[in-house]
């Protein structure tokens, strides 16, 4: 199949109703192969005025109808008989005012699965609440560890909480088409995307409820952090001090700096907080002595995880991206100029890159969509539902029911996207080995039990040539190989795709590796924070500091575990309907770029990147925006103001005649003098609550949140309502609290999941019950230290 580009969900129909909240979600299935129509009323998405539609709605038809008269709702039901997903972003309550909710669709069509996002879900008290991006990153806890332990919390740039929640999403329908093929019939998906941003903090719950540790937002040079960011002669440089020290001052050594630090303090780590600094600061002294390429290169050749702190306009220009294709250029037709489109972050074995159609003018596909219905009739399915072969009760924790799932992976994102495909009911069985459980790979730490929930734990020494023979035996009965060692490692094995598919022709296997496994640096090495720095990410989010500090969680390595099991799924949506296998390489670097599309297109448009990044820096659109204090120590409250009508509400609520200035009574105006207006704004919240001016105004329409640590998460009404946290209990190791995961419905309970397991507790059932070896071959590969 070299050559050609694959189509994991050809035959896959969506109809998207959604504005930004769930543009992108869409566009992830788009770019997966499913044909995707975007739904406008007659005016037009308000977002077409946004740099970013360009990026969301790539790969998409367009097709404009209005769903408020008699002839626009007889054409989207004509559609909804013909589709195989719907998603929209709208209120609760909306489609059903239109008498267009999920009961009256799924009676034109019964397989229709049906993917609401909104803001807090479709139940709970604040299901009605006035969102945007910013409230929800508030909301959700994501606000509280972005930004300087001394300044106001930031939001990361993007519609990273709509981001979040696409990932989410995307993943969603696929596991309910899976669902589908069992019952034969659609469901509907009550998605939040507060509970989205909230998934996205498990090493945050963790470090809550089983270290007693409230993390929060950081401080400028932090000695005791695992990363620091450092000033060099052009930029800034990510390093890890504390992991690299000793190469570090040897390095310093060699060009006769650092001689004033003792090597024995260093050593036996007697620094205390103000020696830290000055370590820190003697060895940020010699980084600005070197280009931040020099560093990278430098660190990089030692496998040390350096990384450069890049802005979107050197991200366009970097060799691995330009290697592997990622960026595909694509223009509208009322666009002259071609905008770089991130592509898809992984590659499915020798297929072409992915293309990118530009997003459709308004209503550009509206005749030929609706002159030609899908082939896939409504008839069809129906006969379909009377299958005697299909199970209708299947839960979702059946939904997996017979995929077994081999996890070579380590850390997070790997464990992040097999412990997916566990909690819907793969059987998943984690490789391991004694000679490497160890450190947060240890069975007994609360990370590794947050993980790999349901899961079994089997120990081989692949470095020994028999426990690779037992281990394609397992491929061999096996439906998914799941890996993040660095490129060469499962070559040098002998178990790379090629071996594998020799034992298992369908075989799917996930490679998950810092830089994807071709490219100029397909062998260098990273963790979330070097994806932050690399991707741009770092550098747009801090641009109003004086210098960079990292986002305060592992939030790269969730995005990267998310989108490996979007492939998987998919590729497993592929086998279900072509009898193939597929090879999966993923690139972090690449998953990490994708959350910065719109970024892309402006640097593109000019040189001075920072000041076009804009397609989000206002909330798309309201001003005032931002984030205010408020009464209490280290109190923080959200609020936008979206229009005129909102800001003369605001202007009422406060009862501060100042805001009535001419200088602010437009929009313009309100963004030309938004300094002046952000600290009379801060003036009125420091003296209140920020519960109550959040409950002020919301009752009151006016978008606003509360900037939530993860105590206060914990006790969240909304989430309480929704059943978000749950407690696993461990015999020997207690209790370990956890999130169900946006992806778990609410209203379904998760009393079959199982703890993580202890180190080879399933050696006997896996090696003799499922494989075949007898009692004693068993203990021979035990006294052989194969079954270490």
């Amino acid at each position: 199949m070299k050559g050609k580009q694959e189509r994991l969900l050809e035959g896959i129909r969506v109809l998207d109703l959604a504005d930004e909240q769930g543009s992108f979600c869409s566009k992830l299935l788009a770019d997966l192969g499913a044909t995707v129509i975007k739904v406008e009323e007659p005016e037009g998405d308000p977002c077409r005025a946004n740099t970013s539609f360009l990026y969301h709605n790539s790969n998409k038809l367009g097709v404009a109808l209005s769903l408020h008269d008699c002839r626009g709702k007889a054409a989207f039901s004509r559609l909804i008989d013909e589709a195989d997903v719907l998603m929209e972003t709208f209120h609760p309550d909306y489609l059903k005012s239109l008498d267009l909710d999920y009961r009256r669709l799924s009676r034109i069509n019964p397989r229709l699965i049906h993917l609401s996002i909104t803001g807090f879900g479709q139940s709970g008290p604040k299901r009605g609440y006035h969102v945007c991006d910013s409230v929800l990153a508030a909301f959700g806890g994501q606000m509280y560890m972005t930004g300087l332990s001394s300044g106001k919390p930031l939001k990361i740039f993007g519609p990273q909480s709509y981001y979040a929640a696409a990932l989410f999403g995307a993943n969603a329908v696929l596991l309910n088409l899976k669902r589908r093929r069992l019952t034969g019939r659609g469901c509907h998906i009550d998605l939040s995307v507060q509970e989205a941003v909230a998934s996205s903090l498990d090493q945050i719950w963790i470090d809550s409820s089983q270290n007693g540790i409230t993390a929060g937002r950081r401080q400028h040079v932090p000695p005791r952090e695992p990363f620091a960011i450092l000033r060099c002669k052009d930029g800034y440089i990510q390093i890890p001090i504390l992991r690299n020290w000793d190469t570090i001052f040897e390095l310093m050594a060699s060009e006769g700096r650092g001689g004033s630090l003792s090597r024995k303090n260093r050593q036996n780590g007697l620094y205390g907080k103000k020696q830290n600094h000055r370590l820190v600061q003697a060895i940020e002294e010699w980084t600005q002595t070197h280009t931040k390429r020099r560093l990278f290169e430098l660190g990089q050749a030692m496998s040390f995880p350096w990384a450069p702190v890049h802005s979107p306009e050197e991200v366009l220009k970097s060799p691995q991206l330009k290697a592997r294709r990622f960026f595909v250029r694509a223009a509208p037709a009322a666009v002259k100029f071609k905008f770089p489109i991130p592509g898809l972050p992984y590659k499915f074995g020798r297929t072409a890159p992915s293309t990118q159609m530009p997003a459709p003018s308004l209503g550009e596909h509206t005749g030929r969509i609706l002159r030609n219905p899908a082939p896939d009739t409504g008839k069809h399915r129906m006969n379909r539902q009377d299958d005697p072969r299909l199970d209708h009760s299947a839960k979702s924790a059946e939904i997996l029911r017979g995929i077994r799932v081999l996890d070579l992976s380590r850390m997070l994102s790997g464990p992040y996207a097999t412990r997916i495909l566990g909690d819907f009911g793969a059987e998943v069985i984690k490789v391991q080995s004694r000679l490497t459980a160890t450190g947060a790979e240890w069975n007994g730490t609360a990370g590794f039990r947050a993980y790999n929930r349901n899961k079994r734990s089997i120990c081989l020494n692949l470095n020994q040539p028999k426990a690779r023979e037992i281990l394609k035996e397992l491929v061999s009965v096996s439906d998914v190989v799941v890996e993040n060692y660095s490129p060469r490692v499962m070559a040098n094995w002998e178990l790379g795709y090629k071996h594998l598919r020799a034992v298992k022709p369908d075989i799917v296997m996930a490679s998950i590796s810092a830089m994807g496994q071709t490219g100029p640096w397909k062998d260098f090495v990273g963790f979330a924070p070097t994806f932050h720095a690399f991707s741009g990410l770092l550098s747009t989010t801090c641009r109003a500091l004086d210098r960079p500090v990292d986002i305060g969680y592992a939030y790269g390595d969730i995005v990267v575990g998310l989108y490996a099991a979007l492939a998987i799924l998919a590729s497993i949506e592929y086998r279900d309907r072509t009898g193939a296998g597929r090879y999966i390489d993923l690139s972090a670097y690449e998953a990490l770029c994708t959350l910065l599309g719109p970024a892309f297109v402006d640097a593109s448009l000019s040189s001075h990147t920072h000041n076009r990044c804009r397609s989000f820096d206002d909330c798309s659109g309201a001003m005032p925006c931002g984030c205010y204090p408020c009464k209490g120590d280290n109190r923080w409250c959200v609020i936008a103001v979206f229009n005129e009508a909102e800001w003369e509400t605001f202007c009422r609520i406060s009862a501060r005649t100042e805001w009535s200035s001419r200088k602010f009574s437009t929009m313009a105006r309100r963004r030309k003098n938004r300094t002046e207006l952000d600290e009379l704004i801060s003036r009125w919240t420091a003296d209140r609550s920020a519960g109550s001016i959040v409950r002020l105004l919301q009752k009151a329409g006016i978008a606003a949140g509360v900037v939530q640590s993860a105590e206060e998460l914990k006790k969240d009404s909304q989430l309480a309502s929704r059943h978000f946290f749950t407690a696993l209990h461990h015999t020997v190791l207690g209790k370990t609290l956890v999130d169900r995961s946006a992806l778990w419905p609410w209203n379904e309970g998760h009393e079959h999941w199982k703890v993580a397991p202890s180190l080879g507790q399933d050696n006997h059932y896996v090696f003799v019950e499922m494989l075949g070896h007898s009692d004693q071959e068993f203990r021979s590969f035990v006294e052989n230290g194969i079954v270490d």
